[in-house]
């Protein structure tokens, strides 16, 4: 299977792919191995991850650091919605974000591919507060997942959801992370400046706020290049990493104890599962532009 991120712009022959075909995340099983792989894999094993040579195809080529054994309670679909996105969210929010347990998290864009894996992640790393940015629509699918609340966009901005009866911003609505998985993906939305307001200040250990953007305004993209980003502000790009991989699988497989007791198990959420016919690419890509699609879009390679 093979899955499309509803974040990117992509289509074929696209960017960020090489060459004709497109696609990142995959799951399936290894035909062949290099000669520099060891016995880590063998030809047979069920596997996902990504691969900047297309994934989008019956048959593709992995490096080795993109590439993990696929969790065994998953299906090829759901394993291939989960790598882009999923890994994403985890370094977000633990190596930029610096996520610890009882935190309050607000994610903008909860109901797109990396909305719905932040949440995810979030909730498994021991997040107390959750808040969803999205639209009303969806507001019960995003509950669903773990948010403990739900900011209707179309109702509300996320400043007027932080401020108390005189006006001012109430202290305690303040964020630990903000991870938006919207500015700039192609609405013209950007929250950066709103969002510096609502982070909480430091603390005497000097532990404050972090603002994590995944795709990131104009002057983020700037700042990339020249000068550099402020202590409390980032725009990740994601990382192959076997072991994110491996660890998310796990969440799959054998999931989190929360502060009840009871035991949570990530769940990759599939937008649309398609099959791999030239109609059936067209519709995907047509829902990937509407910015409309709840999670991934897999094609099923049968």
């Amino acid at each position: 299977s093979s899955g499309i991120n509803a974040e990117w712009p992509l289509r074929p022959g696209g960017w960020p792919i090489k060459g004709p075909v497109t696609g990142i995340d995959f799951a399936g099983i290894v035909e062949e191995k290099g000669e520099k792989v060891g016995d880590e894999f063998k030809v047979g094993d069920e596997v996902y991850g990504g691969t900047f040579n297309g994934s989008l195809a019956e048959f593709t080529i992995a490096p080795l650091a993109g590439v993990a054994h696929k969790p065994k309670s998953a299906s090829f679909v759901e394993a291939a919605a989960m790598c882009t996105t999923y890994s994403t969210s985890l370094q977000s929010l633990r190596d930029y974000g610096n996520l610890v347990k009882d935190d309050r998290v607000l994610v903008i864009g909860a109901s797109g591919g990396c909305g719905t894996a932040g949440i995810q992640v979030a909730k498994s790393m021991g997040a107390k507060d959750i808040v969803g940015v999205c639209s009303g629509k969806n507001e019960e699918f995003v509950k669903s997942l773990g948010a403990t609340d739900v900011i209707d966009y179309t109702k509300q901005t996320i400043k007027d959801y932080c401020l108390n009866e005189s006006g001012a911003i109430n202290p305690e609505l303040q964020f630990d992370v903000i991870y938006d998985a919207a500015t700039n993906s192609g609405g013209g939305e950007d929250y950066k400046n709103i969002s510096m307001e609502l982070l909480k200040p430091a603390t005497a250990d000097n532990k404050h706020g972090q603002y994590v953007a995944i795709n990131g305004s104009r002057d983020m993209w700037i700042r990339m290049y020249t000068i550099g980003f402020k202590a409390n502000q980032h725009m990740m790009l994601a990382k192959q990493n076997p072991e994110d991989l491996q660890q998310l699988a796990k969440l799959v497989d054998d999931g989190w104890t929360n502060s009840e007791g009871v035991q949570e198990y990530l769940k990759p959420v599939i937008a649309e599962e398609l099959p791999f016919t030239a109609e059936a690419v067209e519709k995907g890509f047509d829902l990937l532009k509407s910015r409309r699609a709840k999670g991934k879009i897999v094609f099923k390679m049968d």
